[in-house]
């Protein structure tokens, strides 16, 4: 679990694994979008992926057919 910091009230248990959406970025990194808890501010940041968090979404890509779902061209060769 990864905790972040608000930029408006200074919360510092934002916790990225209740976000309200995230961009995978590569197979360990991905950019996150909450709402703080305190303030109810939208606060954007990159971080780590947890296991659980990169289990869930490598699922939706291949649910989807895209990024982390698909095989690497190595694999397919």
């Amino acid at each position: 679990m990864s905790h972040k910091t608000c930029p408006s009230c200074g919360y510092h248990l934002l916790d990225v694994s209740r976000y309200d959406s995230m961009m995978v970025l590569s197979a360990e990194v991905a950019f996150f979008t909450l709402r703080c808890p305190s303030c109810g501010s939208l606060v954007s940041t990159v971080g780590h992926l947890s296991r659980d968090l990169r289990k869930r979404a490598q699922y939706a890509a291949i649910e989807v057919g895209a990024g982390m779902g698909r095989p690497d061209k190595a694999e397919a060769e």
